[in-house]
């Protein structure tokens, strides 16, 4: 969870003036495709001092291909992106992807759920 430094102000009566901060930050559903070299996740921003609002979703994309991330949430009529410097991208590729298909991997042999070897890092 991230706390926005500003957070999002979002008009909690129709056609009136009643802001509620939004400041909670939350990637959920995160994927991570492996052969594509790509990690999606949604995003989801949510008010802490007002639970009952409901929360704003949008997205986020990591292309390791095209080494750029972007974030849209639309209800906010925020888009952005970003490219990546190379040792941001590596770190993306090499530390997240695929070590956490590794640790998958490994914990399903371990626990016999499928036989074989693992071979990090393919």
């Amino acid at each position: 969870m991230i706390t926005l430094t500003t957070p999002a102000q979002v008009n909690s009566v129709l056609g009136g003036d009643a802001p509620i901060s939004y400041a909670k930050f939350v990637l959920t559903s995160i994927n991570y495709d492996t052969v594509n070299k790509v990690v999606t996740a949604r995003v989801q921003i949510s008010s802490t001092s007002n639970p009952e609002m409901q929360a704003v979703e949008g997205s986020m994309t990591i292309n390791c291909v095209t080494a750029k991330l972007t974030i849209q949430v639309q209800q906010l009529d925020f888009y952005r992106q970003v490219v990546l410097t190379g040792p941001q991208n590596t770190f993306v590729t090499d530390n997240v992807i695929r070590a956490s298909q590794n640790i998958l991997e490994t914990g399903l042999v371990n626990l016999g759920v499928v036989a074989g070897t693992q071979a990090t890092g393919v």
